[in-house]
């Protein structure tokens, strides 16, 4: 593992994920344990930093970021591995009950356009505000009913998922 260096969590100490062969994505919690909210504030400060950036589908940052693109690369910039489909990010860290008042900023929330399978993945800021990458690009949403786009999300809105604690 790795060390706290200066009041830093370096990446090091988050070391390779001991991931089981059943679900490669699935956070070890023996490894979890030794993440920090520090963690958290540098993925969600990766996330932020991307606002702007164009919708591009298949995009992991080179030119453009598609929804789970710009969770595995915000993500990625801590040195956490996830897969590269919503759908498969879907099923990474422990599920979180839709309920906004259990959220963590960090969680990944999940949509679903039609009521099947995961077809829409977001980061959660805060405060009910994520930050994902839709047709207009890296954007903040948020989960309200008396916002026209939140009432749309929280229509499709079909889970939340934490990697970090």
């Amino acid at each position: 593992g790795g060390a706290v260096s200066g009041g830093r969590l370096e990446p090091s100490a988050l070391g390779e994920w001991d991931l089981p062969a059943s679900e490669p994505w699935a956070a070890d919690p023996r490894r979890l344990e030794r993440t920090s909210v520090a963690v958290v504030d540098r993925v969600l400060l990766a996330a932020t930093d991307a606002m702007g950036t164009p919708y591009k589908w298949g995009g992991n940052g080179e030119g453009g970021f598609d929804c789970s693109g710009l969770i595995q690369y915000a993500y990625g910039t801590e040195g956490i591995a996830l897969p590269r489909r919503s759908a498969d990010q879907a099923r990474a860290g422990r599920a979180v009950s839709p309920n906004q008042e259990l959220l963590s900023p960090g969680d990944i929330l999940t949509f679903s356009e039609r009521g099947g399978s995961v077809s829409h993945v977001g980061l959660y800021l805060g405060a009910g505000e994520f930050i994902h990458s839709a047709s207009t690009g890296v954007r903040i949403s948020r989960l309200h009913e008396d916002d026209p786009d939140g009432r749309w999300w929280l229509a499709r809105w079909v889970g939340a998922r934490r990697l970090l604690e």
